[in-house]
């Protein structure tokens, strides 16, 4: 359990934090040490961390309270907007990094490697609104999320070089396009070269004709990724506009030949781009 939690589940108003008085502290700790008893999760790590919190960094941690992404990811809740209210209050980045740091760096990395790793669509776009507030996060932090996003593409390009049946249970994430949201808050020259490796590999089972409408939804959801050098993301585009036309004009021969000469010449071009990013 963390300090946010800690202080949910105390039932504590956010106005308060700013004005909490010794005689508050004294009236916190009775109902901490209450809820202990039927709470095993609450260690006194926590509860200590909570106190400290209160006394010295009172801002930081009322952002956090009002902030809905930071509050229902650490929380495990989905309130909306209208649930919060935060008055206008800026803290400087520096200082919400510190508090981080101190109180909640390790909630932050484990918690995104889980919702990671279970690859639904909610918590693949949850994770991509937290890493809009990634300017708070500290170094270290922001450098394991990327690692752990990195590995999630490394495993479906993995996957894809040596798929023989149409079970694509393992790689179903990389249809969402909040997937590529995610990779898009770490873009750089490797990632672009790991999406061109991803894409030539889903055109060989789109022109295969193998499971056509995944694949398709692949390369359609592969546009949304906002490239490092701005040459790929112009690539996913003119692919998913070409499966658009397809499918839109289906029966057309005239449209299918069409298609398929206008992913031929992309995939010449993710060759030389290929050779280029060497």
């Amino acid at each position: 359990m963390n300090i946010i939690q800690l202080f949910s589940l105390l039932d504590l108003k956010n106005d308060q934090i700013l004005e909490f008085s010794s005689e508050d502290y004294i009236r916190m700790e009775k109902k901490i040490n209450f809820e202990k008893k039927v709470n095993p999760e609450i260690d006194s790590n926590t509860s200590e961390n909570l106190i400290t919190a209160l006394k010295n960094y009172k801002e930081e941690l009322l952002f956090v309270m009002s902030n809905r992404v930071f509050f229902n990811f650490f929380t495990h809740n989905n309130f909306s907007e209208d649930y919060f209210s935060n008055d206008n209050l800026i803290v400087s980045d520096e200082k919400i990094k510190h508090f981080i740091t101190l109180f909640l760096a390790e909630d932050l990395i484990s918690f995104f490697s889980l919702k990671l790793s279970k690859s639904w669509y909610h918590y693949l776009e949850e994770l991509d609104f937290l890493l809009d507030l990634k300017t708070y996060f500290p170094e270290e932090v922001i450098y394991k999320m990327a690692s752990l996003v990195f590995s999630k593409l490394d495993f479906a390009i993995s996957q894809l070089r040596v798929l023989s049946s149409n079970d694509i249970s393992s790689i179903s994430y990389i249809q969402h396009k909040t997937f590529y949201y995610l990779l898009s808050h770490f873009a750089t020259i490797e990632l672009d070269r790991k999406m061109s490796n991803l894409l030539s590999l889903v055109i060989k089972f789109y022109e295969k004709k193998t499971n056509i409408l995944f694949f398709t939804c692949v390369v359609k959801s592969m546009a949304f990724y906002n490239d490092f050098n701005g040459n790929i993301t112009k690539i996913l585009i003119q692919n998913r506009d070409a499966v658009s036309k397809f499918k839109d004009d289906a029966g057309n021969d005239k449209v299918d030949t069409a298609t398929s000469l206008v992913i031929a010449v992309v995939c010449v071009v993710i060759f030389f781009l290929l050779i280029k990013c060497s």
